[in-house]
C-alpha cells in the first residue's frame, strides 16, 4: 500500500464563544496521492442536550471498522458512552489506512487535525479527547496509542482488535516512516515509537472471533500477537514491571467475560465470546470505562484538597480520610443515579453491596464540594 501525502493547507476559521452543537461541520478536507483533488471526511456528530460540566464535554472519537458506516456506528455508542460529544470519521473507501487495506488516506493527520479543531468550542473539554475503534477501526486506534505524543489524549478503547507485529515487534513499538505494503517487512511499520505513559486502555477481544484470532495468528492481512500478550506490552509501556498475567482472568459479576487487571484498572483487557463484537456486558464496561461525572460542578475536583479515599479499588469498606463529621456524602454510578448517600458521614462507607465498577464520591463539607473517583472491585 502506498502512502504518500500531498500537503493541503486549509485556512482555520476562528470560532470563540461557539458551542459546538450536533449540527455543526467538522468536515476536514485532505489531498493524496489517491485523491489528487481532494477528498473529504465527513464527521458524523452527537453532543448531548444536557448542562455540562463546567469544563466541558469530554470528546470520544468513534473509528468504525472496515466497511462499517460511521453515523450507524455513532448511533451504536450515544447511550452506552454518557457525558461526552461522540464524533464519528468516515474513512476513506469505509476504511482506515492499515497495511494492506485498500485506503491510503492520511488518517493519522485526519485525526490531529480533529482534535485541533475543537479548541474554539466552549462545551468541549479539550484534555479529555477518547478514541473508540472496533476491527479496523481498532488499529488505527492502536495506532494512535503507540504513536501519538498529544497528552490530551488520555483513554483508548480497541475492540475485537488486539495488536499486530508491525506495531510490536523485537521488544518495541513501531510505526511507519512512509509507505507501507503488506510486501514489506512488518508492512513498512519501522520507526520505532515510546507510547505516552498516563493512558487508559481497555482492549476487548473474543476467543471465538472469526476475522481476528484471539490466540494470535495471520488475518486480514497482518499477524496479530496473542490478546493476552498484547495487553501485557500495553501494561509494561504504562510501567508495569510484573509478570504477564495468564489463565482464566477474573469473571466480571458471572457475566461471562472476565478481566486482566493492570495498573489498578490503568490497562485492561476483557475476554469475552461475542465473535467479531460486542454482548451487553461488554457495551457496559465500555461505558464503565468512559464514565465521567456530567453535573454542573462533576468536574470541579479540589485535587489540592486534603481530602483522601482508600483503599482504590475497593471491595467492602471505603474510607475517607480528612472530612469533618457534618460533610454528606453520597456515590452516584455512571448511569448519573445516586446509590448511596449519608447526611453525617463517619468516615468508613461499606459499599459491599454495589456491584463492581467505577462510581464518583460526592462530597460536601461546609463551602467545600469534592468528587472523588473510585472503582469497586
Amino acid at each position: 500500500m502506498k502512502y504518500s501525502i500531498l500537503i493541503t493547507f486549509i485556512a482555520p476559521i476562528l470560532i470563540f464563544g461557539q458551542a459546538l452543537t450536533s449540527s455543526s461541520n467538522l468536515d476536514i478536507e485532505k489531498t493524496w496521492g489517491q485523491e489528487p483533488q481532494g477528498w473529504t471526511y465527513e464527521m458524523n456528530l452527537f453532543v448531548p442536550n444536557e448542562i455540562g460540566p463546567a469544563d466541558g464535554f469530554p470528546v470520544c472519537i468513534l473509528l468504525h471498522g472496515n466497511g462499517g458506516e460511521a453515523a450507524e456506528f455513532l448511533n451504536d455508542f450515544t447511550q452506552s458512552i454518557p457525558c461526552h460529544i461522540l464524533i464519528a470519521p468516515g474513512g476513506y473507501m469505509n476504511s482506515w489506512n492499515i497495511c494492506s487495506e485498500e485506503s491510503d488516506a492520511p488518517d493519522m493527520e485526519m485525526l490531529d487535525e480533529l482534535i485541533a479543531s475543537l479548541a474554539p468550542y466552549t462545551n468541549v473539554n479539550t484534555n479529555k479527547i477518547r478514541l473508540l475503534g472496533s476491527s479496523n477501526g481498532s488499529a488505527l486506534a492502536n495506532r494512535v496509542l503507540i504513536e501519538n505524543n498529544n497528552p490530551d489524549i488520555d483513554k483508548i478503547c480497541s475492540v475485537v482488535c488486539q495488536l499486530s507485529e508491525m506495531q510490536a515487534h523485537n521488544g518495541s513499538f513501531y510505526g511507519p516512516s512512509g509507505e507501507t505494503e503488506a510486501s514489506m517487512a512488518f508492512c513498512g511499520y519501522d520507526t520505532e515509537k515510546t507510547p505516552l505513559t498516563g493512558m487508559h486502555y481497555l482492549n476487548i477481544c473474543n476467543t471465538n472471533d472469526p476475522v481476528i484470532p484471539y490466540n494470535g495468528g495471520s488475518a486480514v492481512g497482518a499477524v496479530f500477537i496473542p490478546a493476552k500478550a498484547a495487553i501485557y506490552e500495553v501494561a509494561k509501556s504504562q510501567g508495569y514491571i510484573g509478570s504477564m498475567i495468564d489463565g482464566d482472568g477474573q469473571e466480571i459479576n458471572s457475566s461471562g467475560i472476565f478481566e486482566y487487571n493492570y495498573l489498578s484498572g490503568q490497562v485492561v483487557h476483557i475476554r469475552g465470546d461475542a465473535g467479531h463484537g460486542l454482548n451487553e456486558a461488554q457495551v457496559d464496561r465500555i461505558s464503565d470505562f468512559f464514565s465521567y461525572d456530567c453535573s454542573p460542578t462533576g468536574s470541579l475536583e479540589e485535587n489540592e484538597s486534603n481530602i483522601s479515599i482508600f483503599p482504590n479499588p475497593v471491595s467492602e469498606t471505603l474510607s475517607i480520610q480528612g472530612i469533618n463529621m457534618s460533610a454528606s456524602v453520597e456515590i452516584i454510578d455512571t448511569k448519573g443515579r445516586t446509590v448511596f448517600h449519608e447526611k453525617s458521614s463517619k468516615g468508613e462507607l461499606n459499599i459491599s453491596g454495589l456491584k463492581a465498577g467505577i462510581y464518583y464520591l460526592h462530597i460536601q463539607e461546609d463551602s467545600r464540594f469534592i468528587v472523588k473517583e473510585f472503582i469497586k472491585k
